[in-house]
């Protein structure tokens, strides 16, 4: 049996606020793993910012029987690289309040506004399901602004990672280079 316009349209009205409801639930668990993500981005960033701390040391470093500047600049550089990672991970990982499903308050206003009609009660329940689905779609708005800043804080933070640690294998090759020369110029005489 066909639907007629106005069972059609509460048809659409109804499938929109399940889907905001499930477009909900499937942003909550986006934004977790993003902050899981982060987590661990920026442990990882912590983990190389300690091996880089560690060769920070005048012993370590006068130990060493090539110019400093080779070895202090490139750490340098990673270990700010590293610091921005962990910053732009915090950020992401920021407490801020995620907007939540339509409150209790709202929709008692919709149920408040139709218990005063006493007939006819039918003209007024696509305004009513047209109105819970828009607050869906204003929640899953302000959910997808604050999934998409955190996700390009991320990528971010990402980025400053691989950066750090193209800067520390750069620093590592100056750094055996010339030992794997020596070695292997002695072996050639």
């Amino acid at each position: 049996m066909p639907f007629s316009e106005r069972d059609f349209r509460l048809e659409i009205l109804k499938s929109l606020v399940e889907a905001g409801s499930e477009r909900f639930k499937e942003n909550i668990r986006i934004n977790s793993l993003l902050e899981d993500k982060a987590q661990k981005t920026a442990g990882l960033a912590g983990v190389f910012l300690a091996a880089a701390l560690a060769f920070v040391k005048l012993d370590t470093l006068s130990a060493w029987p090539f110019n400093r500047l080779r070895i202090l600049i490139p750490l340098a550089i990673a270990i700010v690289l590293l610091v921005c990672c962990i910053g732009f991970c915090l950020t992401v990982m920021w407490v801020r309040p995620i907007p939540g499903p339509p409150t209790f308050e709202a929709l008692d206003e919709l149920r408040s506004n139709l218990w005063s009609v006493t007939s006819g009660l039918g003209a007024y329940e696509e305004g009513y399901w047209g109105d819970r689905s828009q607050l869906w779609q204003n929640v899953v708005n302000e959910q997808s602004s604050l999934i998409d800043s955190k996700a390009k804080r991320l990528l971010k933070g990402q980025a400053t990672l691989a950066a750090a640690m193209l800067v520390v294998a750069i620093m590592l090759l100056a750094l055996v280079g010339p030992i794997i020369s020596s070695h292997l110029h002695g072996v050639y005489k």
